[in-house]
């Protein structure tokens, strides 16, 4: 047994530092994924990353990753703090989070930009997302397929590789000299500083769909969070009724596409429910009735209150049925989990046992490890 265990973990920790190793540089693998009408991921991480660490242990050993990313992609892994490369792509492909997972074509042009922990499942839709973009020609026009530090504005180039230089009072001053927001790079400073002001917010929801395109839903959004923050700031209280709040809703959903839209309800009513009323069984009630998660919000306000021995018989029941509404076969296999655990502690064995098996579908179609899973199951049973 104990040869088993260390021939295992051998067989990760050489996959793993093949992965690092033999990464080409970015103008190779370029080259290559257009002779070989591929596409390059980049992995873009930092030493003492635990999500970047994670990654490396229990995802791109994965065999069914493995076999995704050699079909159809050149790899490139790029430590952003230690290599050239990385200021490059900080500059480049706005890097917020880690580790940020960065896609191309052959010509350089940027497919998709999406940073967190991915487990097997996640990181092979990511990839089919990214194929499929590609098929249709599409990619981010905001971003420059080649790098050139002149194109870009001043502020944003330094902030981009030293997280200094960006204020309140800079930012005023850049966007009171732009003309367009639309022409290229000229949104970034506030792109890459997840923020905004008046005159951007109003830019920028006169034409959602048209930034979306540009730059992408997901580097996109936290500004969008902050823009919607402001606005039940100013447009609502603690005291607003059900009828003004509903107004609300209807007046910014207009904006949006109903996906887009599903995501930012999660913004508008922490801020509302959590932020303004301090209410925490109203937001779970709101989440029931718009059950979406985004960035693991149901896990982490879930074991929040679990710590701070918040959670009674109906709160229990609401994220019980909040999960129920939300949670799908692809849903992120943690969050699945989490699923199977709140409505056991609900009292639902019935559910418990569903997300339970949920997630052993999942695992099975993607390799991953499922014993466990079905221990509890049989458990359950």
């Amino acid at each position: 047994m104990n040869k088993k265990i260390t021939l295992l973990v051998l067989l990760v920790f050489s996959l793993t530092v093949s992965y690092a190793q033999n990464s080409p540089s970015l103008a190779q693998a370029l080259t290559k994924a257009k002779k070989e009408n591929k596409l390059v991921f980049i992995d873009c991480y930092f030493t003492g990353c635990i999500p970047c660490e994670q990654m490396d242990k229990d995802v791109f050993p994965n065999a069914a990753v493995g076999k995704a990313l050699e079909r159809d992609f050149i790899t490139l892994k790029v430590n952003v703090f230690t290599e050239k490369l990385g200021d490059t792509l900080k500059v480049q492909h706005i890097l917020n989070g880690f580790p940020t997972f960065l896609v191309l074509n052959g010509d350089g042009k940027l497919l998709v930009n999406t940073s967190g922990y991915q487990d097997p499942g996640d990181l092979i839709q990511l990839l089919n997302d990214a194929k499929a973009k590609y098929k249709k020609g599409a990619y981010l026009s905001g971003y420059a397929a080649q790098y050139n530090d002149r194109h870009y504005p001043t502020i944003y180039t330094e902030f981009a590789k030293t997280r200094k230089g960006l204020t309140k009072e800079t930012l005023a001053t850049y966007s009171a000299s732009v003309k367009d927001f639309k022409a290229n790079y000229a949104l970034l400073p506030f792109l890459i500083a997840r923020t905004t002001n008046e005159q951007v917010s109003s830019e920028i929801l006169r034409d959602y769909a048209g930034y979306a395109a540009v730059y992408g839903v997901e580097v996109l959004q936290p500004v969008i969070d902050r823009i919607l923050q402001q606005a039940v700031d100013r447009s609502l209280k603690a005291t607003s009724s059900e009828a003004e709040f509903e107004n609300f809703l209807t007046e910014k959903a207009r904006l949006f596409t109903s996906k887009e839209w599903k995501v930012s309800l999660q913004t508008i009513g922490e801020r509302y429910f959590l932020g303004l009323k301090k209410d925490t069984t109203g937001y779970l009630k709101f989440r029931v009735k718009n059950p979406t998660i985004n960035n693991f919000h149901l896990t982490a306000l879930y074991n929040n209150m679990l710590v701070k021995k918040q959670l009674n018989s109906e709160r229990l029941a609401l994220f019980a049925a909040w999960a129920n509404g939300a949670v799908t076969p692809n849903t992120t296999m943690e969050i699945i989990k989490a699923a199977a655990n709140i409505s056991k502690a609900a009292g639902s064995l019935a559910d418990h046992k569903k997300f339970l098996q949920m997630a052993i579908d999942k695992a099975k179609k993607y390799q991953m490890p499922y014993a466990e899973l079905e221990a509890q199951l049989n458990k359950a049973s």
